[in-house]
């Protein structure tokens, strides 16, 4: 009766979990592969397969700036928590390194004297399950790679408060750019010297014990791969059907769909071997932002479909309908 009693109860979590990685599928573009090995990790963490006395998961995630590492992670919170705001602590850790002082790392672990918790003590005083993401781990003060072994080794953290935080329920998740330049050459490296690669680079800059403590490569230390340009027209059309609707909302100007062409000459604008989807993304507000202030000085009613001038492919134009020929995506706002 006992065993039947926790089936059931899992059974609803266990049917979630199952349908993550679809979810992320349509979040994340170019990452099918990692996206399941990610999955796993989360999938048996939540199920609480997870070793006891450690963190539910560990992830170590690797690759190139704007390929997706911080973004499947928060919409993984979002989708297992309901929010990405509640249970998600995310760490910039360019805030919390050496040149930043012991002034910053105070901000993460809280004083002396329990005068201050840090953000990190906010965050468990608040949450007692989620995610803890140090983003960009390489950047980070030498003290946090000892303050992080006891987490990831004993699933705990003492702060400067004396309070000692169970994390036996969160995911531990550090990311970094580390051989980003290896992935420059990534066409002409096989999958093992890739990884041999990244490996050697790792133990360069971090300890071989926590490096051990996240895992091994292909099940908790997981490469990110650069996008490749079918992946960047994807996520342009998806930034667009989420960002022009918005000015009608604000603006009342009603863009409802954009041609090819678009997708097109916002992929000619940037380069796609070095930032991904980030620079993909600012882009397109930036090419956005300066379109919508010309229509709005224009004082004209503005609506219709984006598309590029004949003469000039630089230059955003608003026509009434779709063109004869032309491919084009509608929004839905």
């Amino acid at each position: 009766m006992e065993n039947t009693l926790k089936n059931s109860e899992q059974a609803p979590s266990l049917k979630k979990m199952e349908a993550l990685k679809e979810f992320l599928d349509s979040r994340i573009m170019g990452q099918d592969k990692i996206l399941s090995q990610l999955c796993d990790c989360l999938k048996f963490g939540m199920l609480n397969l997870n070793t006891p006395g450690r963190p539910r998961g560990t992830l170590f995630l690797l690759g190139p700036t704007g390929v997706g590492k911080t973004e499947s992670i928060r919409s993984a919170v979002e989708y297992m928590y309901g929010t990405a705001d509640r249970n998600f602590l995310r760490l910039d850790m360019s805030e919390f390194s050496r040149q930043a002082g012991e002034e910053a790392l105070m901000n993460l672990i809280g004083t002396p004297g329990g005068k201050s918790s840090g953000r990190m003590g906010a965050f468990l005083e608040q949450c007692d399950e989620g995610v803890i993401l140090y983003d960009e781990i390489e950047k980070s003060h030498p003290a946090i790679f000892t303050i992080m072994l006891q987490q990831l080794d004993a699933a705990r953290i003492t702060l400067s408060n004396n309070k000692t935080y169970d994390l036996s329920k969160f995911f531990i998740v550090a990311t970094s750019n580390i051989g980003a330049q290896v992935f420059q050459n990534i066409k002409h490296l096989s999958e093992r010297r890739l990884q041999q690669n990244l490996e050697m680079q790792l133990k360069e800059r971090f300890s071989p014990e926590f490096i051990a403590r996240f895992g091994k490569f292909g099940h908790e230390i997981l490469i990110f791969r650069p996008l490749k340009p079918e992946h960047l027209r994807l996520i342009a059309g998806k930034f667009y059907k989420l960002l022009l609707p918005e000015y009608k909302k604000s603006h009342n100007i009603d863009i409802y769909g954009f041609t090819s062409d678009v997708i097109e000459e916002t992929l000619r604008s940037i380069d796609n071997t070095r930032n991904g989807a980030r620079e993909l993304r600012s882009n397109i507000e930036r090419k956005i932002r300066h379109f919508i202030f010309e229509l709005i000085r224009s004082g004209e009613p503005a609506s219709g479909i984006l598309d590029v001038a004949p003469d000039d492919p630089e230059k955003f134009i608003l026509t009434p309908s779709p063109q004869p020929g032309k491919e084009t995506m509608l929004c839905h706002s």
